[in-house]
C-alpha cells in the first residue's frame, strides 16, 4: 500500500509552482539580474491612527499628520503608516562589484536610488510573483569572515533601505 503521508506531500508538492524557492533578485541597474543564496526583509508593518483621548492637544494631531516613516513614507488619508525592515541580500563573492560600487557611490553622494525588485521563478524558471523595494539605497555592506580553519565560502551581504514595498507580477 502506498504511504499516506508520502502521497499527501507529493500531492502538496505538484500544487506548488514555487516549491523550490527558487528567486532572483534585479537591483534596477539595468543589467542582468544578480544570483542572491538569501533575501530578508520582505515585511510591511501597518499601524493605524490611535485613538484620540478627550483633551488630547492638537501637537499631538500635527505630529500624526506630518509623521513620515523611517523611509520618507508619508501617510495616507486614511491615517495609517507603514514600516518595513531593511532589504536584506545575501550571496557568496564573486568578481562582480556592482554591489560593492553602488554602495561606494552613495558613500561618495553619488545619490542614486533604485527600484529592487525579488522575483520568485516558476517551474519552469519563469517569474511568477514578486516585490518591488522602491527607491532602494545602500545602508549597510558587510563582507566575508575569512578563516582558514573553515571550509565556508565567503558571502557578502547589502542592507538596502527603500520607500516601501509593492506586490507585482512576473511581467513587471
Amino acid at each position: 500500500t502506498a504511504d499516506p503521508d508520502a502521497e499527501t506531500s507529493r500531492r502538496g508538492m505538484s500544487d506548488d509552482p514555487y516549491r523550490r524557492h527558487r528567486f532572483d533578485v534585479d537591483i534596477g541597474d539595468d543589467r542582468p539580474s544578480l544570483g542572491f543564496t538569501e533575501v530578508r526583509g520582505l515585511s510591511v508593518c501597518v499601524q493605524a491612527r490611535p485613538a484620540e483621548e478627550p483633551g488630547s492637544d492638537d501637537a499631538a494631531k500635527v505630529d500624526w499628520l506630518d509623521w513620515r516613516g523611517p523611509f520618507g513614507a508619508v501617510p495616507s488619508p486614511s491615517r495609517r503608516r507603514t514600516a518595513s525592515p531593511a532589504l536584506t541580500l545575501r550571496r557568496g563573492i564573486t568578481d562582480d562589484r556592482r554591489l560593492w560600487d553602488w554602495l561606494r557611490d552613495w558613500v561618495a553622494g553619488r545619490v542614486e536610488r533604485r527600484d529592487v525588485r525579488v522575483f520568485l521563478l516558476d517551474a519552469a524558471g519563469e517569474r511568477a510573483r514578486g516585490w518591488r523595494c522602491r527607491d532602494a539605497t545602500p545602508a549597510r555592506w558587510t563582507g566575508p569572515e575569512l578563516a582558514a580553519d573553515r571550509p565556508a565560502a565567503a558571502t557578502e551581504t547589502l542592507e538596502l533601505a527603500h520607500e516601501g514595498i509593492d506586490a507585482i507580477t512576473g511581467g513587471e
